[in-house]
């Protein structure tokens, strides 16, 4: 996601649309990523846990506890809510394409100019919805209490 995390994203008074929507992209698929881990871990923790209980000796514990070892590198990996700051992370991988990305929408001329349409028209929405939840009559908002 971007460089900000944590509660220091949600103070930022610069953050952009185009980060906005940028950072949910990329939260989508660490949360998918993070999904089909765990969907992976379940059998595979199975087996290691059976293995153990069959052939692991005086240790039965250690195929799970190998299995525990691989969830926790790719948990750090992921970075889903991105507080992981050092070591490597799907971050670095994201981190081109979310330059390029901004490098071109910052650079587009079309780009720009469509940003801006789609900047005024959110605001548009946003400004009217506010006002028609302002303008509503004391009796209808008493209403929908009910």
């Amino acid at each position: 996601m971007s460089e900000q995390s944590g509660d220091d994203a949600a103070d930022s008074s610069d953050q952009s649309r185009l980060t906005l929507v940028w950072d949910v992209i990329v939260f989508q698929f660490k949360l998918a990523a993070d999904g089909l881990r765990d969907l992976a871990l379940v059998p595979i923790s199975l087996v290691a846990a059976l293995a153990g209980l069959l052939v692991g000796g005086s240790r039965p514990a250690r195929y799970f506890h190998q299995v525990l070892k691989f969830g926790r590198r790719t948990e750090y990996w992921i970075n889903l809510f991105g507080y992981r700051r050092r070591g490597a992370t799907s971050d670095d991988i994201l981190r081109p394409i979310q330059d390029r990305v901004f490098e071109e929408a910052e650079n587009n001329p079309w780009l720009q100019k469509a940003g801006t349409k789609i900047d005024k028209t959110l605001d548009n929405v946003g400004q009217a919805i506010v006002r028609g939840a302002s303008e509503k009559s004391p009796e209808q908002k008493s209403g929908e209490d009910v």
